[in-house]
């Protein structure tokens, strides 16, 4: 009865009333913890043990610590002990039957991801502009841990703490030398492609180009930012670029980045990063651009398609000029409705499916894909004329459309789709009137092809059209493309399309007489130029400062001794009906405008400028505006020189002038780099003087514990002398207590002898 009074009596508070179950538990813990009889904390104990299936919460809370205390005084009682260890083994059961208990381990999931995906936030603010607090994270094996999260998470098939993780990468990366160096030398480059992690890779680990997964928003976010993690190790300009650019090579990334952008089912936007994370990994790289050329891809065709659209078709679009001008992207827009897949088409090379993107042979590929693949092959050319000479090469005539011949087997080069598109703006007018960007694209990509290449002009300046053996007079490419371009101002296109036409004709003519010459030989190409200047014009500004440019370039370069209209032609023509002034005008007219100055180097297109059926905010390429900077004056000041100055003085003083402007660039260049290697041996030097900074920290720290090992050792040998000369001192007092001892045992026996 005591037991049952004892237990009823802890579940009771005063006067008898019930108490409420954190209560009781509070007085139970206090009465096991402070109570001084072994019979008050029995009581409790097993007080306690019979509440701990319904109150597990509360005592596990509160009690389990003063239970082992418990247990530990009172180990020998084994009632105690007994109730103890079952009142534990009770707490650490799961209760599956309870709800309660699923739920509690969802919150207390869902409170351990929100505070490390608040701390990776945090993080992310905190090193977007603090080099001193991205070398600290970065140093504390930063990279090693986010890459492992990343992995962990599923890889770009993971979830926003993957977004955060990989921008807390590139702040840690961004602008900054040494955590770049650190990066590449732990071998973290060599990890980027495990970031692919699902995309690509079958069951054997075989890489599958065709990446047939679907695309989630956040998926399409994490790969996004994958590809913005690779343009910040390839900066342009940068230190180490060319190293990061050798390393992403070797570890297959460029390889990922082609298949990504052209056989895969990737999301427009995903396409145009990879486009330009690719025009970065081979720019200036003449490894990578080699690659690029020789790579062969099966080319998911096209991307996207809308279903709805009954124009669109599933079966492939030739490669010849007519067809192609009228299956180039009727609207040059996609849509995220209502897409399905086609099937790939053959084998070809991916260079090829570059520019057929980029003049507009697919439906529903985005403004922003055309562009991002436009930036792509003028890396691929950029200060590489054997490739240049190459792509001059390819460009034929496109063939006579035959509809028995499937596409597949018709010829296809990188030629032969710049002239399709070329001429395919004349043959199609609703297809230019709805997208003049198929011709745009294709003279932006062509000026490339001629752009400082003399051999290159050449050949293209050889090439023409028509068939002598049908009686048809042979037209040169650049007559065809003066044709094209008095249509298009005469037929009321888009400016863009006459823009276009003029930037190519103006890089073809610049620095090359014998393309004037041919371009001059019609005398009605004159005309129209003059008549686009002459003040009475109600052409666009910048149709009317090309054309201005484009005259004065042939005026300047017109040296050929046979030519029909020669520098003396053509400067009284530009005095009397033009002007000096107005030519001077019409020139910095288009300087100032404000799609001139919006030009920049890497070529974009927002998603807010192709919307609602708009055309994008692009008039000139960045390197077309950086050409005319550079020569405008020296063009605008020869209209006023005679035009009998012979070619040696001209050319003398080019050729100085192009002396000083190639010592300038290189000057620039040699400083530029000379700042980059200066900054780095900086950031070596700071690394190095932390280093020996800490090196002397650790020594100071070495000596003190050498300084207090001796001192202790000395008190050691101190205390052992002492003990010794103790123990001594203990030896002696035991051997005379012994002789004592022995003394007194005599004594003893001699008084027991006596006594008996």
């Amino acid at each position: 009865m005591d037991f049952f009074a004892s237990g009823l009596s802890a579940l009771r508070g005063q006067k008898g009333q019930h108490q409420a179950g954190s209560e009781t538990i509070d007085r139970l813990c206090e009465r096991i913890e402070y109570g001084t009889l072994v019979e008050d904390r029995r009581s409790a104990v097993l007080a306690l043990r019979a509440c701990s299936r319904e109150h597990k919460r509360d005592i596990g809370s509160r009690g389990v610590s003063v239970l082992c205390k418990v247990l530990r005084q009172d180990s020998m009682d084994l009632d105690i002990t007994k109730a103890v260890l079952e009142t534990l083994t009770v707490l650490c059961q799961a209760d599956t039957e309870r709800e309660g208990t699923q739920e509690f381990a969802l919150e207390m999931s869902n409170a351990f991801l929100k505070v490390r995906g608040a701390s990776s936030q945090t993080e992310v603010y905190s090193t977007a502009s603090n080099a001193d607090l991205q070398k600290i994270v970065a140093f504390e094996n930063a990279f090693e841990r986010l890459l492992a999260i990343i992995d962990d998470e599923g890889a770009i098939s993971g979830g926003i703490i993957v977004q955060d993780c990989l921008q807390l990468v590139q702040n840690l990366l961004r602008y900054n030398v040494s955590n770049q160096n650190y990066f590449r030398e732990t071998s973290c480059i060599q990890r980027i492609p495990a970031l692919f992690h699902g995309e690509g890779i079958d069951d054997s680990g075989v890489h599958d180009p065709m990446m047939k997964d679907a695309w989630s928003d956040q998926k399409g976010n994490n790969m996004i930012m994958v590809l913005e993690l690779i343009r910040v190790l390839v900066v342009p300009d940068h230190s180490n670029t060319t190293t990061n650019q050798k390393s992403m090579y070797q570890c297959g990334i460029l390889q990922l980045l082609i298949d990504l952008s052209l056989t895969s089912n990737a999301p427009q936007r995903v396409k145009a990063s990879a486009f330009y994370a690719l025009a970065e990994l081979i720019r200036l790289n003449k490894v990578n651009q080699d690659a690029l050329s020789k790579a062969v891809i099966s080319p998911a065709h096209p991307p996207y398609v809308h279903s709805e659209d009954p124009s669109s078709s599933l079966t492939p679009p030739t490669r010849s000029s007519a067809q192609l001008s009228r299956t180039s992207f009727q609207s040059g827009r996609g849509s995220a409705l209502g897409h399905r897949f086609l099937e790939p088409r053959d084998r070809c090379p991916a260079i090829v499916e570059v520019v057929a993107i980029a003049v507009g042979q697919y439906p529903g590929c985005t403004y922003s894909v055309r562009a991002a693949a436009t930036c792509l092959f003028q890396s691929f050319v950029l200060e590489n004329p054997d490739t240049q000479m190459v792509l001059a090469t390819t460009l034929n005539p496109p063939p006579e459309d035959n509809p028995n011949t499937p596409s597949h087997e018709k010829p296809q080069s990188p030629g032969t789709l710049l002239l399709g598109a070329l001429q395919g703006w004349q043959e199609d007018g609703e297809v230019a009137a709805t997208d003049p960007y198929n011709s745009w694209f294709a003279t932006v990509l062509f000026s490339h092809i001629l752009q400082n290449n003399t051999r290159a002009k050449a050949i293209a300046l050889a090439i023409t059209f028509g068939d002598e053996e049908n009686g048809e007079d042979p037209v040169s490419l650049i007559h065809a493309i003066a044709a094209a371009l008095m249509v298009a101002v005469k037929g009321g296109a888009d400016v863009r399309v006459a823009l276009g036409y003029l930037a190519l004709l103006c890089v073809w003519c610049y620095d090359s007489s014998k393309s004037i010459k041919d371009f001059l030989s019609e005398g009605a190409h004159l005309q129209f130029l003059i008549e686009l200047i002459s003040p009475s014009s109600k052409e666009d500004p910048m149709v009317q400062g090309l054309a201005a440019f484009l005259l004065g370039i042939c005026y300047e370069f017109n040296w050929e001794q046979d030519a029909l209209i020669t520098r003396a032609t053509i400067q009284p023509i530009i005095l009397s009906r033009i002007g000096l002034d107005h030519f001077a005008a019409c020139i910095t007219r288009v300087r100032e405008s404000k799609p001139f100055k919006a030009a920049i180097p890497l070529m974009t297109v927002l998603p807010s400028e192709e919307g609602d059926g708009r055309l994008p905010n692009l008039f000139f390429d960045y390197s077309f505006v950086e050409f005319m900077k550079r020569t405008f004056e020296r063009t605008q000041k020869s209209i006023a020189a005679s035009p009998h100055n012979t070619r040696p003085q001209q050319a003398q003083q080019q050729t100085n002038n192009a002396e000083m402007e190639s010592q300038l660039t290189a000057l620039r260049s040699k400083v530029s780099r000379q700042d980059a290697e200066m900054a780095e041996l900086r950031s070596k030097l700071e690394e190095a003087q932390q280093a020996l900074s800490r090196q002397a920290q650790e020594r100071e720290e070495y000596e003190r514990k050498m300084a207090e090992l001796r001192w202790e050792q000395q008190e050691g040998q101190m205390r052992y002398s002492a003990l010794e000369k103790e123990h001594e001192d203990l030896l002696v007092c035991l051997a005379e207590q012994d002789d004592e001892l022995t003394d007194l045992k005599g004594r003893l026996q001699a008084l027991e002898v006596g006594g008996a």
